[in-house]
């Protein structure tokens, strides 16, 4: 297939949908991308959180541009601590009411970035079309062509579109319907409470921050409650008071309408009975801050009709799976560069656009629902001391998990 005939559809600027912008664009291979948020800065003022990219490290840089990947630093939730090569690096794990070490994972040359500066990167060189939310897909089967329709009443056209839009797709309900397609809560129920807090105070960020320069967690012996601590950002390390935390305490059991001043109550309640430094995190969150709370949902890819390889899907879109083992962005960077590389080998004339989609979507889907399965068990057994050694975070650690 001739480059002027090979033209993509991402829908979704977020980390994915960017990054198979990057690659696509690396190869010479045509392509617009849509996203629904008004303009390139409205996320500026959304809550910001840390991501970990371990094993898909190498994959990434086959993905950006040299200049772009000489720079990741940037991204990096603290830019002056040099993970990537810090072969000891390790994730450790506490029992949340006596502080005792349980045990340590390591991440070997992994590195945590804040995921509005790895968007922000990631969007350099890149023509994003704001203020697009999708609402039809219409493949042609005669001009072998697919037509995305935007609520604004604009549409574009190109020869295959492929959704990158988060967990709660767009892309993947018009792909598949809503039943099959919208997400699910995870068996009994999990809540996160997630912030982004800076103390504004130094003797405050460095007493929250002792235990480790980037991560650490810990879990309820009494409690089903796991909480998940990291930077989020450090513009300046000599500066404590202006250091970015993330705040992530998670608990098993039913959703429950709250408002933002009750969940902080109840949060600062269950703090009574944390050991430090995630006792006093929680106490010395400033009032009015603002509480993320969601019922945590996931998605198990099932095979989906692509439209003889006219429509697929990407990253949260085609796994969407709970954060308690670290895998989302990894695997949205395996299938970044496998769909950029499918779209290779058609440009090349190596395999027909139906042959590279199909192949892509048995693999992504294997993958993808292996490990979903494999985090949402993890994201269950870490709420029950009595099993957390058993979970897949704690036994496995971040590796990868092999394909059945």
């Amino acid at each position: 297939m001739s480059n002027s005939k090979l033209h993509v559809l991402i829908i979704g600027a977020g980390v994915s949908g960017l990054l198979i912008a990057q690659g696509l664009q690396k190869c010479g291979i045509s392509y617009e991308i849509f996203e629904t948020e008004p303009s390139a800065t409205a996320h500026k003022g959304q809550r910001n959180w840390g991501m970990t990219i371990h094993w898909s490290k190498p994959l990434l840089e086959q993905l950006l541009p040299t200049d772009l990947w000489s720079r990741l630093s940037e991204a990096q939730a603290d830019p002056s601590f040099d993970a990537t090569v810090a072969a000891d690096y390790s994730i450790p794990f506490y029992n949340l009411k006596t502080g005792e070490y349980l045990k340590s994972q390591p991440v070997p040359h992994a590195i945590r970035v804040s995921r509005r500066k790895l968007r922000e990167l990631c969007a350099q060189g890149i023509n994003v079309q704001y203020g697009k939310t999708i609402i039809n897909c219409k493949c042609d089967t005669v001009k072998n062509s697919v037509t995305a329709s935007f609520s604004d009443g604009s549409s574009a056209t190109g020869k295959i579109l492929i959704g990158a839009d988060g967990h709660r797709s767009v892309a993947r309900n018009l792909l598949l319907g809503d039943n099959i397609g919208s997400p699910k809560p995870i068996p009994g129920g999990i809540q996160l409470y997630g912030l982004s807090i800076t103390y504004n105070d130094a003797q405050k960020a460095r007493h929250i921050r002792q235990l480790h320069p980037i991560n650490w967690c810990g879990f309820h012996p009494d409690k089903p409650m796991s909480f998940w601590m990291a930077m989020a950002d450090v513009p300046d390390p000599e500066k404590p008071e202006k250091w970015e935390f993330q705040l992530m305490p998670t608990f098993a059991g039913p959703y429950q309408a709250m408002s933002a001043a009750e969940q902080l109550s109840m949060l600062k309640d269950v703090a009574q009975d944390l050991a430090e430094p995630w006792k006093s995190a929680i106490e010395w969150i400033p009032e009015g801050s603002n509480v993320h709370y969601s019922n945590l949902m996931y998605w198990q890819p099932v095979p989906w009709d692509n439209n003889q390889g006219r429509t697929t899907l990407a990253g949260d879109s085609a796994h969407a799976m709970p954060p308690h083992r670290g895998q989302g962005l990894n695997h949205s960077i395996q299938d970044a560069l496998n769909f950029v590389n499918a779209m290779k080998s058609v440009k090349d004339g190596q395999v027909t656009l139906e042959a590279g989609i199909t192949t892509y979507d048995a693999e992504v889907v294997k993958r993808g629902a292996d490990e979903v399965q494999t985090s949402v068990r993890s994201a269950i057994l870490v709420h029950d001391y009595r099993k957390l050694m058993d979970a897949p975070v704690m036994k496995q650690g971040y590796i990868r998990t092999k394909l059945k």
